[in-house]
Parts: C-alpha cells; structure tokens; sequence
C-alpha cells in the first residue's frame, strides 16, 4: 500500500482517524483534533433548511484539460447549477442555468456491440395423411378432402391478398426509415468571414492546414504537436527548411550508436526460393549501449549498484539469491577482523546460541539500514543429522571428516558472529582428498515433509567456484556491476505476409521495476534476419560480453570507473528459451529446460524434484560425451536420452548457470494455461449453459479500466494474452451465476464425476468453478509485485494445489508443460525476487512499437531500417535525458533547457521527465481559476463533464448533513473558519496528478461509481464507491475538490463458494460521513466487487436494490 503522507510536504497533509471517532464541529478549533471518515455526523438544527444551491456566476470556473491523451474528455466549460446554498448569512442570488455540452472528445466507456439476428422463421404445419384401408369409409374420405381443399385454397387467396398488404406497408416503412445526414450549413448559419476565401475559411493559413489535414490524414496528437511547435516563442518561420532530406543529414550529426555489421547464413527452409543464402545482419554494441546508460543521469540516479539486500518485501533483483551471492553483480568479499572472505568460504561461527557450527557463506548481503549481513548455509556433522538418516555407515565416515551439506532454509547472521575459515572440499570437485581433512559428498534436504540425502553433485554450484573477477587497476576507481536481462523473441512484421524478425533486447537489472517497465528502457540490440539464426547473429555481442565479464574501464560521469557487466537472466518463451539453454523443445521427451522430467510423468504427484532438476556442470558432461560420439544415430540417441540438443548455445560461453538463469516465463505459461481451461470450459456447456453464460456475460460489470472483452465462446481466438488475465479474474463470479447440471453436457458431467470419484451429480459444477477459483488464486500469488516469507509460503501452496485439481478435473491438462512449469516456480521467484522480475508482458509491447513502424520503411531491409530508426529515437532521448556526447564530453543544455512542451509529452521515449515539466507549467496558468490541492504530492486537479441536474438532486436527496461534512472537509484540510461561499459545481470525471513513492508521476482518474481504497489510521484499508464529485469556492476564493462516498462494511463472512469476503453496501440510514476532500483516496481501481445477485430478484442488468451485500474480488490485480 503507498503511504500517501510520507513526502516533504510544504503543507501539513490531511489525517483522517478511524470511523468510530467524532469530534464536534464547535471542537474543530482544536490543531490536534481530526475529524473521522465514517463518524456519525450530527446536524445542526435546521441543517437541511439552511441549504439552497444557487448559481454565482462570478464564480464560475474555466478548466483547461491538462495532458489530454487524444482528447480522451471533451473541452468542458463548465457551468454552475441552479444551486443555492446558504453556509453564513449571506445569500447569493442568481438565475437558473442548466446546460450540459457534449462533444465528440467526450468521455465513453468501451461498449461490445453485438448485432442480433432477429428474423423469424414461420413454422412449416406438415400435414399426415393417414390412409385408410377400408373402402366404406373412401368416399366420404375423399369428399371431405375435397372440402378441406377448397377451403385451404380459399385460405391461400386470403394469404396472397395479406402478403400484398404486408409487402405495401413494408415498401411504405422502408420508404420512411430512409433518412439524409446534412452536415452542410444553411446560408444563415455560416459565420460571416471576409477575404478570398470566403464564407468557408477566414484565410490562407487555416485554408492551407485544413487542406493538409485531410491529403495526409494526420493525427490529432500530430497536428496538436504542429500547432505546439509553431506557438512556441522559439519557433521561427524563417528557421523551415523546404527540402525534407535536409533532416536526413542533420541526423548524423547526433550521438547515434554505431551499427555492427556481420554477414549470417539464411535458412532455405523458412524464406523463399529467391531468397540469398547469406544476408547482413545488423546490431549496436552492447558496449556502447552501458556507456550511454551510465553516462545517462535520467537513468544513474535510479540505478542500484551495491550488495545484495536483504529485505522483509522482496521487489527487485537485488533481493533475490542470485545478485547476492554472485561476484558479477553483488559484493564478493569482505574483510572482517583484518581477514578477507569471499562469498562461497567455508567458515566457522557462532549460531544464536552461542555454539560453534560450520556453514558455508552464501552472500555478503546489507539490510535497509545499511549494515552487513551474512546468509550462510548449515553444514551438519554426525550428531546433527536427523534420526532416519543416521546409521552405521555415515557414522564411519564421519571420523574421518565427513560433513554434511542441508539445503535450505538459510541463516542469516552478522559479520560479529563470524570465528575464522576453514577448508572443506566437495568430493565430486576434487580427484585426490588428504587424509582427515573436512569432506562433503552428501547434501541433505526435506521433501514431502520427510529428511532426505542427495549426492553433493546433484546441487546448483556457487558462483564462486567458476566466476572470478579482476580488481580494477586502481583501489581507488569506482565499481559498477551490471546485471544484464536478456530478451529474445520473434514478431510478425507484416500482416498478411509470413516474414517474421527476431528481436533482441536487453534490460538492466540495477534499475527498480518502475523503471525498468517503462518501454523506453528496453534496449534494442538487433533484429534477427528472417531465416536467420540466433546462434550466429550474437557471435559479436558474446566477443562483447566476454571482455566486459572481466573488467573494463570506461568514463562514468566524467571520471574513470571499471566496469563488470554480467549475463543475469534470459527471458524468452518457451521454445526460444529451450533453445538458449540448448534443451529439444517442449514436445520432446525430456522437453524441460529446468529438470529431466519425462513427458509422461510432468503432473505426476509427490516427484522428488530436486533429484530431477538439470544441473550446468552436469549438462556439459553430457554435451562432451555428444560431441565425442562419431555415430550419427548413436549421437541422436544420447540427445533423446538426455534431452540436449547436439550442439549448445552460444550463451554457453558466458559465465552462468544456464538452467537456473533462464527461468520459465509465467506470462505465457498462465496465459497459456488459462486459454486452454477457457476451451474446455466453454466445450463442456450444453445449449442451455450457453444461453445461460452469454446472458451473465453481457450484463457482468468488469472492471471499468478494461475494454469490453470479446466473447468466450464464439471468439475464444480473439484473446490475447492480457485478456485471458483478466477473465480468469472474473470467471469463477460468472460462472457461480449460472452454472448447475443442465448447464453441462452429460456425457461431459459423467465423464467428470468419473474423474473426480464423485457421488452426487451436483458436485461436477462445483469442481469446475474451483477449477477457476484455484488458477485466479494462483494467478494472482504468481503475479504478485512484492514477496515476504509467507507470500513464498502462500505462492507454493496454491502452486501445488493448482497442479492437483487440473489434471484431475480435465484430461487434457495431464502431463501439459505449462501446468509442470509450476514445479519449479518458487525456485524462480526466490532466484530473482519476485516472478514479474522475469516475465515478458511488457517486453511483448515492445514489439508493438517496431510492427507499427514497418508501414513507414521502405519493406526491403526492414531490420536495418528499425534499429536505424530506434538509434535515432536513442540519441534523441540521450540528449533529452542530459547525457553526454562522447565527442564532445560534454550534454546539450538545449535540449536540458528548452521547453519543448507538448512534443515530448506522451513520447516513450521522454515520457518520465517532461511529464513533470508539462504539469507544472500548466499549473501556472489560470491560477484565479485552477483547483487547489492542500497536499503537494497530488497537483493538476481537474474536472470534467457536468452530472445531469436529475441525477445530481437525487444524490443531495441522502446527504442530510451536507454542510456539515463539507464544513468537516474544510477542517481536515486545516481551514477551520465559517463557509461564506456557496459555488458549488458537480460532475462525472475528476483527474489529478500524483507522485508516488518513487517519485513518478502518475495520471488518476475517477469517474462516478468507481470503486477506490481509502487508507484509515487505525483500519488501514477501506473501500467505498464514489457517488459524486464537485468543487466549491473556499473562504480565500480559491477552489477545491471533493468526492461524495458510500462506504463498504466488512460483515466478515465469507462466500461459500469462491471464498471471498462479503461486504454491505452502506444504506441511506447510516450515519457514515460521505464528503471528504478528493486527496483522501489512496487508491483508485485497486479493488473490485461484485454485487451478490439474487436470481429472483435480480433481473439483469439492473440489480436488486434491497440487497446491499457485494462480493470483493480477491482475485483482481494489474498483471502488466
């Protein structure tokens, strides 16, 4: 949760008691008394006597929308309602105005239209002829059939004649639904305008641009950036250039990277017959990139460079296992009691109680308050072993120096506890062991809640024991160790055509995840041919990498520092990712890049995983035992025995772990895993589960940030992977609406009470929705942003519990690779602090960004013209950001300076820093009429579109203490005087700009019904929904914000079925205060309910009002 109050602030934020406090308006006087959120507010006499609303026009307020994201709002000029208010003895008088304008820039929801087939098909009567065999009764037959012609003749004259009538009338109706659209003014009403161009335009300017507009079909952002540029004091007619290739080769005179070129084989199997065998291929020097990173000081101010950290909430890279115990990223010695360790030592110290132990340091790590720690892992002797692992054996070979190494849980201890080193070899690292010296060849472990003991070789080796770092050529030259996240991943370039480029980008770890998800950080490396392959493009970026893995001096800020840059993390998708750790792809037998698993036992139950898991030192005996084989077929046995490819990858050649740092990615394996239980789901509903679902789905509220999602069932190909997240966050909710037996096909439901050894029919929709329950649950602990010890907890139990119920309930999920993924999750999220660390949502946006700029290349050597285009947009961003040009030493204070306003505003590539710029310089304009914010951490307040008059009468009709709790509102924000002003202006949608904890600005935006978090002192979390907001004039005339709310009560029950908290909706009788300053909210769209429909009462899409009880959505979060 943000803590909302922890900034410097130039005014003394707003504190809010809990809910149960009161303080008496007459006691307000009192600084250290606040006023409660949901205290019970008493009226004064006369309270809703003394209220009118009336309309001061001197009052009335002009906003300017700031920052509008392509006119997103409509242009509102909002005007005051009839509204009369006395706050004082004085009344304020003036006329009745009601005016609501409407524009096309105004706000709308996203809404699914769905076209209806209503043709009604008339039913064809069948007549059956019976035949009588018995000729008595023929004739009488016949005469009656005579009879019953004549008749059905006369009936088909009668027909004719009605379909002549009806075909009449239709020719009539269709005659008057044909309607004109006249955009044309009439005469009268074209504005008067002199000049040649009249009575269309007033001049040659606007004549000209209009013209232009509409030949090159330009974008509203782009002419408003024209119109910015142009209105700039700056700007100089005389300065434009008419010869367009002028630009050209200004471009060259920027800080552009240089491009290797290197020429690759192209595969004849995936291009076409025309196609060369060999193509260049083009990429920037990861060298070059590091320079500019670190001679960037946008990007070294947030960058973290240190040890390991060891922290409570697990966020970033530098939390997790990997940093802290690796010399490339994290600190790799220290010196304590003038003796140096290094991270993998073996050492003695003292445990918490006080005894002597042996262990082995792990990492050298700090905590928030700066002092060092030590994780050291527990080596047991003899006597510490566990009952079932003692006897006769270990006994022996514990005279003779044998230890034992336990796997986690680690300890954490300080430097103080540290006694001295000792030797102690690992039996599988060393031929020849002396006599009586310290061994380890066993690790011990818990698996299924039971001891259990592994060879030490079957272990993930310490850094230490194949990574060693040069010292730079001076103690005294800084040291930045950059952690290196790679990406890799082909995209379609073209939509009708199969041509696909392979890109190649990396990130850096040392930057926070607030960074670091920001597009304009994601930097390309290359694009990969098409045919190309990716082995052989990166041979220059391995030459590169290799040489920066031991050291290299470079100049930082104007000063010599040596630079360790390492391979921290691969990041692809499953077959890519095989690939780069040089595993066959998932179809194989042992298609696992992480554990030898065969395909047929991947959702086998209680496996002994550790046993399994692929080892780096391991794979490459393997690979070397491949590589001497002669025979081809012998060759090709050994890669299925050991699910190798025959040769390795090229990333094998830097210093890594190559199964350990190239983790699974949990975007699409969820994503994967949720778009298959979709299917099947939708494939298990008979008609009447259908109708039933599209029914539920219609009217269902998602959330209102979403876009409308296609439907499941007839456009289940159109998900993308963001939409499969957010509907297993809403599915199990539509499907406790509907779902019963006859909703399901039966021979599916016996197919499934077969599976799931059920008695009763009943419980096969049950099962199904827990189905849905437990992969929300389990999507949401995967994407979870920060991790304690009891979030890991909480991750591997829903983890397990997923693996179990799917394969159980659904066939086709038994033995899938994305339901094995995980296995291995945990280890992924402990390895790197968290599991968004290394999942590629944001990075697949980036692919967005290349594909929307192939139409503008010239589609011959398009890899080339991107990263053209990228290296322009990069140095543009260089000199925004105030770095420094090489051939200069020295940044541009141009573009530090100027103010470019709207141009670099909404760009990826300078979103960050001219947002803030953007907002304060608005927030110097219009300062007579701009709303005020009593805190400094939320500034450019605005508010747009006016609430209908009936709407907003009907909402003042349930606030009875309406100046009170206005008065109350004033008092929280330490304006403890009479009210005398009554302008008062209400509306739909309010949007202000707020500074997070990390010092980015973010855009909020409210709108009536939204459901917000509100931070209490002493209930921490509270929600509400908002039911109005308006502005009003305070005593030093200025202007203010504030929201009207209806609380939510937690009942602290549970749902029965889907496990989620029940709350009541708080009623007009409650004597909850409503009115609070709009700075209150400490969170918009965080959470999400869903009201508790009744079947009989509630009739879709309207909700029965008498049932106040909402469910909260545990299961709700922003994945991306």
């Amino acid at each position: 949760m943000r803590r909302r109050y922890s900034h410097n602030k130039l005014i003394e934020p707003i504190r809010i008691r809990n809910r149960f406090s009161y303080s008496k308006p007459n006691e307000t006087t009192d600084s250290d008394e606040r006023v409660a959120i949901r205290s019970p507010v008493r009226s004064p006499d006369n309270d809703n006597d003394d209220m009118d609303f009336q309309y001061d026009h001197k009052d009335d307020l002009s906003f300017h929308d700031i920052n509008d994201d392509d006119n997103a709002y409509g242009s509102i000029n909002p005007q005051d309602y009839n509204d009369e208010m006395i706050f004082s003895q004085d009344n304020v008088n003036s006329s009745d105005t009601e005016e609501e304008e409407e524009s096309d820039n105004e706000y709308n929801y996203e809404e699914e239209e769905e076209e209806e087939d209503n043709n009604e098909n008339n039913d064809e009567e069948e007549e059956d002829e019976g035949n009588n065999d018995d000729n008595n009764n023929q004739v009488e037959e016949e005469r009656n059939n005579d009879e019953e012609e004549r008749n059905y003749d006369e009936e088909e004259r009668n027909n004719d004649e009605e379909e002549r009538n009806n075909d009449e009338e239709e020719r009539n109706n269709e005659e008057e639904e044909i309607h004109q659209i006249v955009e044309a003014l009439d005469e009268d009403k074209i504005p008067f305008c002199n000049g040649q161009f009249a009575p269309y335009f007033d001049n040659y300017t606007t004549t000209a641009l209009f013209c232009w507009l509409q030949k090159h079909n330009v974008s509203t952002k782009a002419y408003e950036d024209l119109v910015d540029i142009i209105h700039n004091s700056q700007f100089e007619p005389t300065h434009v250039v008419k010869n367009i290739r002028r630009f050209q080769s200004w471009r060259k005179r920027l800080p552009l990277l240089p491009i290797i070129t290197k020429s690759i084989k192209i595969s004849p199997k995936k291009t076409p017959s025309t196609s060369r065998g060999s193509k260049p291929s083009y990429q920037l020097s990861i060298s070059e990139i590091i320079w500019r990173v670190l001679n960037n000081p946008m990007l070294m101010k947030h960058m973290y460079f240190g040890p390991g950290i060891n922290s409570e909430e697990k966020s970033e890279f530098w939390h997790g296992n990997l940093w802290g115990k690796s010399p490339l990223f994290g600190q790799h010695e220290i010196l304590i009691s003038e003796v140096l360790y290094r991270s993998g030592d073996f050492v003695y110290y003292h445990d918490d109680n006080g005894l002597k132990k042996l262990g082995r340091l792990r990492s050298i790590l700090k905590n928030h308050d700066g002092y060092y720690q030590l994780r050291i892992q527990k080596i047991l002797e003899y006597s510490d072993l566990p009952g079932n692992l003692k006897g006769l054996p270990r006994q022996r070979r514990s005279i003779t120096g044998e230890v034992w190494l336990q796997d986690e849980p680690f300890l954490i201890i300080m430097t103080s506890q540290i006694l001295e080193k000792v030797t102690i070899l690992m039996m599988f690292q060393h031929q020849n062991i002396p006599d009586g010296s310290l061994r380890i060849s066993e690790i011990i472990y818990k698996c299924n809640d039971r001891w259990h003991v592994r060879n030490v070789k079957l272990s993930y080796l310490h850094p230490s024991d194949y990574i060693s770092i040069r010292n730079p050529p001076s103690s005294s030259m800084p040291i930045y160790k950059l952690f290196l996240d790679l990406y890799y991943d082909d995209f379609g370039t073209f939509r009708n055509v199969y041509h696909s480029l392979g890109g190649v980008y990396v990130q850096f770890g040392n930057m926070p995840a607030h960074q670091r998800k920001l597009i304009k950080n994601h930097f390309v490396i290359g694009f990969i041919p098409f045919g190309g392959k990716f082995d052989e493009f990166m041979i220059p970026f391995i030459s590169e990498m290799k040489e920066l893995e031991k050291g290299k001096v470079m100049t930082v800020q104007g000063q010599d520092a040596w630079i360790i840059a390492g391979l921290g993390v691969v990041t692809a998708d499953l077959p890519q990712g095989n690939d780069m750790t040089g595993v066959l792809r998932h179809n194989a037998n042992k298609g696992c890049r992480t554990c030898k698993t065969t395909k047929e036992s991947l959702s086998a139950h209680n496996q002994d995983i550790v046993i399994t898991l692929r080892y780096h030192h391991i794979t490459d005996e393997e690979i070397l035992k491949i590589s001497h084989e002669t025979i081809m077929s012998r060759r090709d046995q050994l890669c299925t025995e050991y699910g190798l490819r025959s040769l390795p990858s090229i990333l094998d050649k830097l210093k890594r772990e190559r199964h350990l740092q190239t983790p699974q990615d949990v975007y699409h394996a969820t994503a994967g895993k949720i778009g298959r239980l979709l299917k099947l789901t939708c494939e298990l509903f008979s008609r009447e589960g259908e109708d039933n679902f599209i029914e539920i789905w219609k009217n269902f509220e998602i959330p209102k940030r979403w876009s409308r999602l296609p439907n499941p069932i007839t456009h289940y190909n159109s998900f993308m992977m963001s939409d499969l997240l957010r509907l297993a966050m809403i599915m199990p909710f539509l499907l406790n609406q509907f779902l019963k037996e006859s909703s399901i096909k039966r021979n599916e439901t016996a197919m499934i009470q077969q599976r799931i050894d059920a008695f009763r029919v009943s419980s096969v929709p049950k099962i199904i929705i827990s189905c849905w329950i437990h992969v929300a649950k389990t999507m949401k602990a995967v994407f979870n942003k920060k991790f304690t010890s009891d979030s890991y907890e909480e991750l591997q139990q829903c983890l397990e519990e997923e693996f179990s119920i799917l394969p159980k309930v659904f066939v086709n999920f038994v033995n899938l690779p994305n339901i094995h993924v995980n296995m291995h999750l945990l280890m992924h999220a402990k390895t790197f602090g968290t599991l968004i660390n290394t999942q590629v949502g944001i990075k697949e946006m980036v692919h967005r960004i290349f594909k929307g700029m192939v139409p503008k290349t010239n589609c011959k050597n398009i890899d080339l013209d991107l990263l053209k285009r990228y290296n322009t947009l990069f140095a543009i961003r260089h000199l925004a950001d105030g770095g420094i040009d090489p051939r200069f030493n020295r940044s541009c204070t141009g573009f530090t300076n100027s103010n470019f306003g709207q141009l670099f505003l909404n760009w990826y590539v300078t979103e960050d820093k001219y947002s803030t710029e953007a907002t304060e310089q608005v927030q110097d304009d219009d300062d007579d009429t701009k709303i005020i914010s009593p805190v400094n951490f939320i500034s450019n307040i605005s508010l747009k579109k006016r609430m209908p008059k009936q709407e907003r009468d009907k909402l003042l009709l349930t606030l009875h203490n309406f100046k009170t709790e206005l008065f109350l509102s004033y008092v929280d924000m330490k304006f403890e005087a009479a009210l005398i002003n009554s302008s008062i202006s209400w509306y739909k949608f309010a949007s202000y700009m707020i500074e997070e904890e990390n010092g980015i600005l973010s855009k909020v935006h409210l709108h009536l019904d939204d459901f917000i978090t509100i931070y209490e002192e002493d209930h921490e979390e509270s929600y509400a929904i908002i039911k109005g907001i308006f502005q009003h004039k305070g005593n030093n005339n200025k202007y203010y914000a504030f929201i009207v709310v209806d609380w939510f009560e937690d009942t602290m029950v549970e749902h029965s079925v889907l496990k989620c908290p029940l709350y009541r909706l708080q009623a007009t009788g409650d004597k909850w205060r409503r009115i609070f300053p709009i700075t209150v909210i400490d969170n918009v769209q965080k959470v999400h309910f869903i009201h508790n429909c009744n079947s009989e009462r509630c009739q879709l899409p309207n909700h029965d009002t008498t049932n106040r009880i909402w469910i909260k959505n545990n299961f709700y979060f922003t994945a991306i």
